[in-house]
């Protein structure tokens, strides 16, 4: 059995990575609602130096045909764009860092349980492709899809650092339930770990149809009334989601309290959801806010760990009764 307090180096830097991979997918976020991805308009270096320019005057005369992206002359300087890309560029080379210590870290549970090594070293992995498509974004001239893509690798990576938490962690998700209690439960959330996921990706259909509207030129207050089915299915959905989420919160407030960690996350949980449920409410009638896109990014994210990591809670809980 692993013990939950051993392994602090490793442990340490886990919670480290789980915090820094969500801030970097929150400056990417931002990065994509102020349409800063081509603030730096080549890769690694940005306008060809590794510190970039904070004024016109500091660029050759040319810069726009020296540093075309696809063929295409770049749009004119923005130093607040170059250096939001910039900050985005050095989070995502932080995270690459702090990863590659936690996966040399994650050696010392060699005689315990390797999987956490194996999935230490794939988070890795993850990140150093997610990088590479963050170069594959720029040279693409910003192609929805890739962005797309990009973020998707980023949730990928979340999920990765989650498991090897749960697994360091064995001893702390232990709980005594009865199966009565814990069975409907994990079916209630596997349901709901599924209806949001179905909701994500609807969330990237509607950001994809959201970059096709700005390239047009429409105006950001115009956007909304320009949506399709996709983002009407998206609204909507969304009710249903508020729905179940209410159900599970009536069905975990019957526990006892012994099981204070379970519903403590399930209020967490909830609380994610009412989160994002006003930033929603927030772009669909007040224009489109580029600070608030990359928060409901953020939290339709976090909503998808928070009910994962319950659903963990209640798996690994025991059948005895207290």
């Amino acid at each position: 059995m692993l013990s939950g307090h051993s392994h602090p180096k490793f442990r340490k830097l886990l919670s480290i990575c789980i915090f820094t991979v969500f801030f970097l997918i929150l400056v990417g976020g931002l990065v994509r609602s102020t349409g800063s991805g081509l603030g730096c308009p080549d890769w690694p270096k940005c306008f060809g130096q590794y510190v970039p320019p904070t004024d016109i005057s500091q660029l050759p005369l040319d810069y726009k045909e020296r540093f075309k992206v696809s063929g295409k002359v770049i749009a004119d300087f923005n130093p607040v764009k170059t250096w939001i890309e910039y900050i985005n560029r050095l989070v995502g080379a932080t995270t690459g860092i702090l990863v590659f210590l936690m996966a040399l870290a994650s050696s010392s549970y060699k005689s315990e349980n390797k999987s956490i090594i194996y999935l230490s070293w794939a988070t890795v992995f993850a990140v150093g492709f997610n990088g590479w498509l963050g170069s594959i974004v720029v040279s693409t001239n910003l192609k929805p899809v890739i962005i797309t893509l990009h973020m998707l690798a980023a949730v990928v990576t979340i999920f990765l650092l989650l498991e090897a938490r749960v697994r360091s962690d064995e001893n702390n998700f232990i709980f005594h339930l009865k199966k009565e209690s814990g069975a409907p439960l994990k079916k209630l959330l596997l349901f709901l770990i599924l209806l949001t996921f179905g909701q994500i990706i609807l969330g990237t259909q509607v950001r994809e149809d959201i970059d096709h509207l700005s390239r047009d030129g429409i105006v950001r207050n115009l956007w909304i009334s320009k949506l399709g089915l996709e983002y009407l299915i998206h609204r909507s959905y969304s009710i249903l989601i508020v729905v179940v989420h209410v159900f599970l919160f009536i069905k975990v407030s019957k526990l006892s309290n012994v099981h204070s960690r379970i519903i403590g996350w399930t209020r967490f949980t909830c609380g994610i959801v009412f989160v994002n449920i006003l930033s929603g409410i927030a772009l669909a009638y007040g224009g489109v806010p580029p600070a608030v896109q990359p928060v409901h990014l953020l939290f339709g994210l976090m909503l998808a760990c928070a009910q994962y990591f319950l659903f963990t809670l209640i798996s690994k809980s025991s059948a005895l009764e207290v």
